[in-house]
């Protein structure tokens, strides 16, 4: 499944990093591109592993704000 949240809180490239190292560690997400100018978070990930809630969760355990 794809998805595309929109990302409150990043401010440059590093922030993508955070995104981006937070999100492939869990089990069943398979690509993920972050961009701090458009503030979304692109993600593809197995739903039978893992919930939209968890993805949510996990960017916002590493600081930021995730909708959508």
């Amino acid at each position: 499944m794809d998805v595309k949240l929109k990302v409150q809180g990043m401010h440059c490239t590093g922030c993508e990093a955070n995104i981006n190292d937070a999100l492939v560690e869990i089990e069943g997400v398979i690509k993920v591109k972050a961009d701090f100018k458009k503030g979304e978070v692109k993600v593809n990930f197995n739903e039978k592993k893992v919930s939209l809630d968890k993805i949510k969760e996990a960017i916002e355990e590493a600081g930021y704000k995730a909708e959508g």
